[in-house]
């Protein structure tokens, strides 16, 4: 059929048109697009429930400690103590006469001495370290201090006690037969009850000439010298028969002969104090107060006296005891001369004591 060729021309152009369009379409370059954009989902708003209480939380029941420690009670620091010289011993173990040092100890005993016997050798706590101090007086000049004792620890028939060392003190005046020198401890912050330590070849005190004020002042000194300046037996009796004394005192301003006014507007306590033997002074340590009186001296110069009436002083008549007085004076400093009154005033090598053991 003379038709036939056409369709076949008809039917290649169309394949040939449309290859040529695929074609085409491969050969354009596509412009990019961007990726679309998430829109950002809006955050969930979150609507709070009501705050959720806790459960109850069972309080816990205390932990129980552990029972302290028992634990001994600390004795307590004593108000008072008696302060006692119990040895002075010159280097070398010499006499008085030739010692130039010697070396001096004191104990302290707790209490006033008016405790039951037992505890009359009570000492002091093991670990109180107060400042022990020792004083000195040459003849009838005040006292002056002369060393700081050194806490040791002192064991003696199965006890164990504290004890005050001062070594090194000079005794070099002594050695003079005329002079004596009369030993004494304090303790600083107690009430302290001391005794005495008389060193010399004659310890007592002979006749020494009364002292006459330069001058007298009108204001209050903030220290003084007190001076004993006599011991008079009553009716003139010895010392070994006389039981009573009259003793009279003079303040002077520290290291001056500048005594103390009538008119001065200041008439303090003035205290007397005393111990017998080796004692230390007895309880509770407030002396005997003097009286003042005006006295005209050899200068010219109007001054007050202390007197002291009527001390007994019998506990001298033995040969073997002896008596040493000295002088405080309330709110000032106080350096007193120490008065022996004795028949024999030497303190003759008593034997050391034994403390009971301190806590």
């Amino acid at each position: 059929m003379t038709h036939r060729p056409l369709v076949r021309l008809i039917a290649a152009l169309v394949l040939l048109l449309a290859g040529a369009a695929l074609s085409g379409c491969q050969g354009m370059t596509e412009t990019p697009q961007p990726p679309p954009t998430a829109s950002p989902a809006p955050e969930a708003t979150y609507t709070p429930s009501s705050t959720p209480t806790e459960p109850p939380t069972s309080t816990p029941s205390p932990t129980a400690s552990p029972a302290p420690e028992a634990t001994v009670p600390r004795p307590a620091t004593p108000d008072v103590v008696r302060a006692k010289i119990e040895i002075v011993w010159p280097h070398g173990g010499v006499g008085v006469e030739e010692a130039d040092l010697a070396n001096i100890t004191a104990y302290l005993l707790a209490g006033d001495g008016t405790a039951p016997a037992p505890a009359l050798l009570d000492s002091p706590p093991c670990d109180w370290s107060p400042t022990v101090r020792l004083w000195s007086a040459l003849n009838n000049q005040p006292m002056q201090q002369v060393g700081i004792g050194e806490k040791r620890m002192v064991t003696a028939a199965g006890r164990t006690f504290p004890a005050w060392d001062f070594n090194d003190v000079d005794v070099k005046p002594a050695r003079d037969p005329a002079n004596k020198l009369a030993f004494l401890v304090t303790v600083d912050g107690v009430v302290t009850l001391s005794n005495v330590w008389a060193h010399a070849a004659d310890a007592r005190t002979l006749f020494p000439q009364q002292d006459n004020p330069m001058g007298a002042i009108r204001h209050r000194p903030t220290a003084v010298d007190a001076r004993i300046q006599i011991v008079w037996p009553k009716d003139g009796l010895p010392v070994e028969t006389a039981h009573l004394a009259n003793i009279t005192v003079y303040l002077f301003e520290a290291g001056t002969m500048q005594a103390i006014a009538p008119d001065a507007g200041w008439s303090p306590a003035v205290r007397l104090h005393w111990s017998a033997g080796n004692e230390a002074e007895a309880a509770p340590g407030q002396g005997m107060l003097g009286a003042p009186r005006p006295v005209s001296g050899a200068n010219g110069v109007t001054f007050l006296a202390w007197d002291f009436n009527d001390v007994d002083v019998s506990a001298a008549n033995d040969s073997l005891n002896r008596l040493f007085f000295w002088v405080t004076v309330d709110g000032a400093t106080t350096y007193s001369n120490i008065w022996a009154h004795a028949i024999d005033a030497r303190t003759l090598f008593p034997q050391p004591e034994v403390l009971n053991s301190c806590k």
